[in-house]
């Protein structure tokens, strides 16, 4: 066994190349996915756990709706490797749009809610509820209001 510090970490690695020769190996992008889908897995599950403790913008019927679709979206795919590959890509754009700023962070928005929920539905294999259900807020059966509409 080889210890290492990886990322301010100490592990215990097997050898698998000899000592002399040490190689730099670029950052997996894909383990930076997994880590990021595995912390907002959590924060999605900590934060579900208690409806009064959830973010207002997570409580309204269009971010539902938009997890909802872009869970639609998500169910093709059958293993966190892929979803941590396609998660990497979104992830990418979305720092391309937007520019850096010093703020607080942030409440996940919905895409990357519905990755969580699909990363933990990969994980043991149960799909969950839709959202507003999961959450514990009240189910939406009106017609759909956008913009300001007012359906009669």
């Amino acid at each position: 066994m080889t210890v290492v510090v990886r990322r301010g970490r100490v592990i215990a690695e097997p050898r698998h190349r000899s000592i002399r020769f040490d190689r730099i190996v670029p950052v997996d992008a894909r383990s930076d996915a997994v880590r990021d889908l595995a912390r907002i897995a959590l924060d999605v599950v900590v934060r579900a756990v208690d409806p009064a403790s959830l973010p207002r913008r997570w409580s309204t019927h269009a971010f539902a709706r938009e997890v909802a679709a872009v869970r639609a979206q998500l169910a093709p795919i059958r293993s966190r490797e892929s979803l941590a590959e396609s998660f990497g890509r979104e992830a990418s754009v979305a720092a391309t749009l937007t520019p850096p700023t010093v703020v607080p962070p942030q409440p996940p928005g919905p895409v990357r809610v519905a990755y969580a929920i699909r990363w933990l539905e990969l994980g043991d294999d149960r799909i969950r509820p839709g959202w507003a259900e999961w959450t514990g807020q009240p189910v939406f059966a009106g017609p759909d209001q956008r913009n300001g509409e007012i359906t009669t």
